[in-house]
């Protein structure tokens, strides 16, 4: 099925709650997770203290938990657009313990991303400008529009924060999953053009390697810092 969308048809997005633990499951079972958390360990993040995260499409939780365990007194905030993948977040918070409280879990979208909806309160959360040291996006970004995504997180960062997009790399493998998720993959060029175009500085490509496998083989970042 389609919508139309401005006289255009365009596929209907893929349902990620029907497989919300199984997708969770494939990720710790196969390594991914652990190949994705040793790829954070050496990015330089250079965080200050009490630093306030924002994972932008958090799905199950994976980068957002590791950054509640790496850095003790960071204080995160994590939405995703399905409501089972966030119940999947959850249920791995709750496992954390005290590191559960510095945990904010949203109902949003990449499309208005400083407009959320507090998960388990039911809160309206009007995310403030300027009030984030990093921002995060993992293999998220692609079922959004590009610019007009990227505009709205920006100004969400401080001056000096660092983004991050863990981004699907493009090649045959992401043509074919582009079908099966209904997604389109955004070439590193186009990222770091709509982040020069937004004042961010210091951008480059992280390439994934070897021992991060199998993470690398389908995932590619993009870095960059506030201006």
């Amino acid at each position: 099925m389609r919508r139309r969308r401005s006289g255009h048809a365009e596929p209907l997005p893929f349902d990620y709650g029907r497989i919300a633990d199984l997708y969770d499951a494939w990720f710790r079972v196969f390594g991914f997770k652990r190949g994705l958390e040793q790829f954070l360990e050496r990015v330089d993040w250079r965080l200050p203290a009490r630093a306030r995260v924002l994972d932008a499409g958090a799905g199950t939780g994976i980068i957002a938990l590791w950054f509640l365990r790496r850095f003790p007194t960071a204080q995160v905030v994590a939405f995703d657009i399905d409501r089972q993948m966030l119940a999947v977040l959850l249920r791995s918070a709750r496992r954390l313990g005290d590191p559960r409280r510095r945990l904010v879990v949203a109902l949003g979208d990449l499309r208005t991303p400083d407009a959320l909806t507090h998960v388990e309160t039911g809160q309206s959360l009007e995310l403030v400008e300027k009030s984030f040291d990093a921002i995060v996006i993992g293999a998220a970004l692609e079922h959004a529009p590009l610019d007009a995504s990227l505009n709205r997180l920006a100004r969400l960062l401080r001056p000096g924060g660092v983004f991050l997009n863990l981004g699907v790399r493009p090649g045959a493998t992401a043509s074919v999953l582009a079908r099966v998720y209904r997604f389109r993959p955004y070439t590193t060029t186009e990222i770091l053009s709509s982040l020069r175009g937004l004042g961010f500085v210091d951008e480059h490509v992280v390439r994934l390697n070897a021992t991060e496998f199998p993470a690398n083989l389908t995932r590619i970042a993009v870095m960059a810092r506030k201006s």
